[in-house]
């Protein structure tokens, strides 16, 4: 029986994440099954996942259960990620009456503006906002509903616990990816980091420790929120007392950090999978758990306002995931020509991509304006699709090995396939 290694990449795409929930959790339940099976056939260990935005957010879940916690003793095994998972969603969405009225409103509002109805645009930074949500609070709204940090403080409440040693042992890794809006730099918070400075792990050849327009900075609550920032509905999320380089060589500026939504960096974080000095640290194969298509559906007439803008934000989410997976094909394309006989090669190893997507009716009807929609309906129909995908993508996986497809001719949706 071979054991690969596995990197998930959780892509973001607001609430349409919740089918990253159905997939993940059906992922988790299955290895427990096959790991318990002697001579059943190929399984596999999830040594990193990444995510961004609502990814981020599903990636945090299934990482805090998966690793070490000296608190928590539960944690460290699949069942935990399971957990916390259901637990992260069903915390999400819109449950008590006035929740699930203020969710009811948003959504009208939202299809009526989507229909071209002239309603101003909101801006987080006045003070409009601020009242809103202490009167949802005052009707009955939870604080992890309407924020941010509560939801996360209740998702991982023993993250200060994390017990790191057993980390760097069990080898599992996290990636958040966000953007900071002053310097315009490329963030990733990532648990190597934490690693790094407890001096549990040496800095890789291939993780430079500060560049001009990308960084990385160790894993916590916070970056994750900022992950998930948007900007149109929240205020960008500031990090205080944050170090970034300055254009003079080996300056460093002290200031807050302010954070919005990855998805206008990595969506999600990929090739930091590819780090570390030698073939083994390496995954191998990378799974992206897809949100936006790379497809639409061929019009009948021109498109409508409301499709062009729907378009806009698919492929606003896909642009740098692609760049980032055509960057992992060539190192693949490159180790073929050149037999690793190149020294640039002799550290890397041959990283399959597979891609993880929604069937295709269900990706070419959902909306833009659904990926605010917090309905527990909404929620249930996406979480038992990502279910049923994964059943059958596992299944296809492990019967046809190397065969099975890839990227980017998985990215697609075939003619006749549902």
């Amino acid at each position: 029986m071979e054991k690969k290694n596995i990197a998930i990449a959780c892509q973001g795409g607001g609430t349409h994440a919740v089918f990253t929930w159905g997939v993940l959790t059906r992922i988790l339940e299955i290895k427990q099954e096959w790991d318990s099976q002697a001579d059943g056939g190929d399984t596999f260990d999830i040594t990193s996942i990444s995510g961004t935005s609502a990814g981020a957010l599903c990636a945090l879940a299934t990482w805090y259960g998966l690793v070490p916690n000296r608190v928590d003793r539960d944690c460290g095994t699949s069942g935990k990620a399971i957990e916390r998972l259901n637990f992260l969603w069903t915390t999400f969405g819109a449950s008590t009456p006035i929740e699930r009225s203020q969710n009811a409103t948003v959504r009208t509002l939202m299809m009526l503006k989507e229909q071209g109805a002239p309603f101003p645009d909101a801006n987080p930074y006045l003070g409009y906002g601020d009242v809103g949500q202490a009167t949802l609070s005052l009707l009955g709204a939870r604080q992890q509903y309407l924020s941010f940090p509560e939801l996360l403080d209740s998702l991982c409440p023993h993250f200060q616990d994390i017990d790191w040693p057993k980390v760097a042992e069990a080898n599992c890794r996290i990636l958040a990816g966000a953007i900071e809006v002053i310097s315009g730099n490329f963030e990733v918070f990532d648990s190597d980091r934490n690693l790094e400075e407890m001096k549990l792990r040496s800095l890789s050849d291939e993780k430079d420790e500060v560049l001009r327009w990308q960084m990385r900075r160790p894993i916590s609550l916070e970056g994750v929120a900022a992950s998930g920032t948007l900007p149109e509905v929240l205020r960008a999320e500031r990090i205080e007392n944050s170090e970034f380089p300055t254009c003079t060589s080996g300056g460093i500026e002290k200031r807050d950090g302010y954070y919005w939504d990855g998805l206008y960096s990595q969506n999600p974080p990929v090739k930091q999978f590819l780090d570390g000095n030698s073939k083994e640290e390496k995954p191998h194969e990378i799974w992206v758990i897809r949100i936006n298509p790379q497809e639409m559906r061929r019009p009948d007439k021109l498109p409508g306002l409301e499709d062009i803008r729907d378009r806009e934000n698919e492929l606003a989410g896909n642009i740098s995931l692609h760049q980032e997976l055509d960057h992992i094909l060539r190192i693949n394309k490159g180790i073929g020509q050149s037999k690793a006989s190149h020294p640039f090669f002799q550290s890397k190893r041959v990283v399959e991509v597979r891609t993880i997507k929604m069937t295709r009716e269900t990706a070419w009807k959902l909306r833009a304006t659904s990926k605010l929609d917090r309905d527990p309906e909404h929620f249930e129909e996406l979480r038992r699709e990502g279910r049923k995908v994964a059943d059958a993508w596992l299944e296809k996986w492990r019967s046809c090995g190397d065969a099975f497809d890839s990227y980017p001719n998985d990215a697609r949706y075939r003619e006749g396939e549902d």
